[in-house]
């Protein structure tokens, strides 16, 4: 039961975050919108450090590495999910972004040398089915393969968090995601005309993002040291009822059967997954 409300609290953040998300896209190239949001994100995560109660103190060397490696990949992992969001749907970003629990779960039977049931291979090809139902009924494929593509950036990068996590504390593991996503973020918006000042001036939206991320973050932190890594990639689910209600009511999208068709389908597999897999 207590896994269950962190996956209902983590989940709520991370949704509200990518509503803002979502809204900030309309409004910034995909670059910008991070290095704005990771501004606000690493001083809100440099303020929890001290409020856990935690030290300041680097993690050892082998830790930090695979930290930068970690937040590396969903660096990515969040630049193709905003590329993403300027394409397609909200809700069919959303929905393919939770197919990625099942990286999670094979990653997990990799590490514990458990060799996923048929039911994982089944669940995993309804999923694959829905994406590639959806691809084929698109105008804009790019938008999809950006898609997919942060769904596997985000599905390794958080799964392997689970090592350097077992070294060092959630606000600090944070904070070290954060720098690293801001600095990477950096080269990008030189590129581009400088009015950082004003823009900082009205970007509460980017702020929220930042607040809800960071919030999630270290709760997400928090339960990969309390909880079995396959239960991590479970806890994604919750995010589907969550896409299909934004979709509907706050983005009014309106999807094509075949849209509906491919989301029903991963919706089978997530389903599957569910019942079969993680339960």
């Amino acid at each position: 039961m207590e896994a269950f409300y962190f996956s209902l609290l983590v989940n709520t953040l991370y949704f509200l975050a990518d509503v803002f998300i979502k809204l900030g896209s309309l409004q910034y190239s995909a670059a910008r919108l991070i290095f704005i949001r990771s501004i606000f994100s690493v001083l809100f995560a440099l303020i929890l450090i001290p409020v856990f109660d935690e030290s300041f103190l680097i993690p050892n060397q082998i830790t930090l590495l695979e930290l930068l490696g970690c937040s590396i990949l969903n660096a990515f992992g969040l630049y193709a999910y905003i590329k993403a969001l300027k394409k397609i749907h909200f809700v069919n970003v959303a929905i393919i972004g939770v197919a990625g629990a099942m990286i999670h779960y094979l990653i997990a039977g990799i590490i514990e040398q458990k060799l996923p049931g048929i039911w994982f291979y089944f669940a995993s090809f309804i999923c694959v089915l829905g994406i590639i139902i959806q691809w084929k009924g698109m105008q804009n494929k790019d938008g999809l393969l950006w898609a997919v593509s942060s769904a596997i950036a985000w599905g390794f990068g958080y799964a392997l968090l689970s090592f350097p996590l077992q070294h060092t504390s959630a606000s600090m593991s944070t904070f070290i995601s954060e720098l690293t996503l801001l600095v990477c973020s950096f080269p990008f918006i030189l590129k581009e005309e400088s009015k950082l000042i004003s823009e900082l001036k009205n970007t509460w939206k980017l702020a929220l993002v930042a607040i809800f991320t960071i919030s999630g973050s270290v709760l997400l932190n928090i339960s990969y040291t309390k909880f079995n890594l396959n239960l991590m990639g479970f806890m994604q689910l919750a995010f589907f009822p969550y896409s299909l209600l934004a979709g509907f009511f706050i983005f009014k999208e309106k999807l094509a059967k075949r849209e509906w068709l491919g989301i029903g389908m991963i919706g089978i597999g997530l389903v599957i997954y569910f019942f079969k897999v993680s339960a």
